[in-house]
């Protein structure tokens, strides 16, 4: 019998986790040769030696201490170290985030202020910022010894970023290691704590968006897929449709540009919501969804998976389409941030339009309509950016898709510039990405070897873009 932590992780007294194949998470991260070569020892437990700064954590984790986890309405599989053997709580104490935090020893504290603008860089402004943060630190309060870690580990390594020091540890990397194992083990049984589900999946799709340049949607499809069966049947909270969303705009607008069908076929409930990640797109989803059907079978080698007509209606809906927007949304909004909500819906529905256009007319066919579209997008963000001095979240593919139809050099700079205005573009590792994307469409562009943008993907096997 091997022994259950390889070489280097014993040596250096790491968690070791299950990688790919034979591999240990950790040498599959760093690229070493995972061996098993030492004899396993005697079972049983040794002493253990604590430090001062582990006995003073210690103390702040006496009252979350871990039970069974039967209670939690999902059943998670241990992972190796008694700490993290079960993964919720029975009777949590309501404890304030900055006290569940004070035990990272190189954070000290994390006030409600820091929470608010750590959120501010995923989302629109102080509102939508400050309902984030309730959200996350509400849910963290409820699963602590399932949410805490890799909430802390998103903290750190932003506030690392942000700071121009190296942004992520291996404590971070183990605690992300150790969830992301945590999710997929798990099995949804109580439609109540579904949100526990959706809270952590997230959580691992935002730590792995700011420390790699490869897409996290592997993350976002699996937590997608377990959560399915509860919205099909529609025993979902209400509580838990604004952390859905998020995942279900990020799989969509990611599907339409990899031409595939989404996990979850999105129902609109209420055309009002706004939230954090989609903004004012919910209702948007269903038409974008119609468009990934499309695209996914003409992928799979449909030459005509649907008639002209029904690509002229559905363009005439998505031209229709406008974002509602209450009288409430108004007055709780400021008008920078009404901007950023309108200019991420306008930017969307017109790079749904052109990729609907590149699906009926490939590359080569009707450019100059799809150089229009691109223009008129490029423009919206250009305004957008002289007005509000940032872009709307999550509009780098929205970005990757106007830059495509552009092909004059100059135009193509322009692009190029747009990319370093993308918040964080001084550490965010997917821009260096979406550089590499755009030179190759550019480069198969003039060469005439690619009739469809997601035909990139199947024959460059490094090529990746982020969600």
């Amino acid at each position: 019998m091997r022994p259950s932590a390889c070489d280097r992780c014993h040596t250096v007294r790491s968690r070791c986790l299950p990688g790919p194949g034979e591999t240990c998470y950790r040498c599959y991260r760093l690229h070493y040769t995972c061996t098993y070569s030492r004899r396993r020892q005697r079972p049983g437990r040794k002493p253990r030696v604590a430090s001062v700064a582990a006995s003073a954590s210690m103390k702040d984790r006496d009252d979350i201490s871990p039970t069974s986890d039967t209670s939690l309405g999902f059943t998670v599989e241990a992972t190796h170290g008694p700490e993290n053997s079960e993964l919720t709580t029975t009777n949590v104490p309501q404890i304030e985030l900055p006290r569940l935090l004070r035990w990272e020893s190189s954070m000290s504290r994390v006030s409600e202020y820091t929470a608010v603008e750590i959120c501010k860089f995923f989302s629109f402004g102080e509102s939508l910022s400050r309902e984030m943060s309730q959200i996350i630190r509400a849910r963290i309060k409820e699963a602590p010894m399932l949410l805490l870690d890799p909430y802390v580990a998103v903290s750190r390594v932003l506030l690392r970023s942000t700071t121009n020091q190296p942004a992520c540890s291996d404590g971070d990397w183990s605690s992300c290691a150790a969830a992301l194992q945590a999710l997929r083990n798990a099995q949804v049984t109580i439609p109540e704590h579904a949100g526990y589900i959706l809270s952590l999946g997230l959580s691992l799709v935002t730590f792995h968006r700011l420390i790699s340049g490869i897409s996290a949607s592997t993350i976002c499809r699996y937590t997608l897929s377990l959560i399915r069966p509860l919205y099909d049947s529609e025993q979902l909270q209400e509580s838990d449709m604004r952390e859905l969303l998020c995942l279900v705009f990020l799989d969509i607008t990611e599907s339409l540009f990899r031409a595939r069908i989404p996990v979850i076929q999105y129902r609109v409930r209420d055309p009002y919501l706004v939230n954090h990640h989609a903004g004012l797109c919910g209702s948007l989803l269903p038409l974008l969804y119609r468009v990934c059907l499309l695209g996914a079978a003409i992928r799979r080698g449909s030459q005509l998976p649907a008639s002209p007509d029904y690509f002229d209606r559905l363009r005439k809906e998505i031209i229709a389409w406008v974002p509602s927007v209450s009288g409430a949304t108004i007055e709780r909004f400021s008008e920078k941030e009404m901007l950023l909500l309108l200019t991420q819906a306008n930017l969307h529905r017109n790079a749904t339009l052109l990729i609907l256009h590149r699906l009926r007319f490939p590359f080569g066919e009707r450019d100059d309509d799809a150089e229009l579209l691109s223009q008129t997008i490029i423009r919206e963000m250009q305004h957008c950016l002289a007005r509000t001095k940032q872009h709307p979240p999550n509009i780098s593919l929205v970005l990757l898709v106007a830059g495509a139809e552009v092909q004059d050099s100059v135009g193509r700079e322009n692009i190029l510039s747009l990319l370093q205005s993308i918040k964080g573009s001084g550490f965010y590792p997917f821009v260096a990405n979406l550089r590499l994307f755009l030179s190759r469409v550019w480069t198969s562009r003039d060469e005439g070897t690619t009739r469809y943008l997601f035909h990139l993907f199947d024959t460059d096997d490094n090529l990746s873009i982020p969600l």
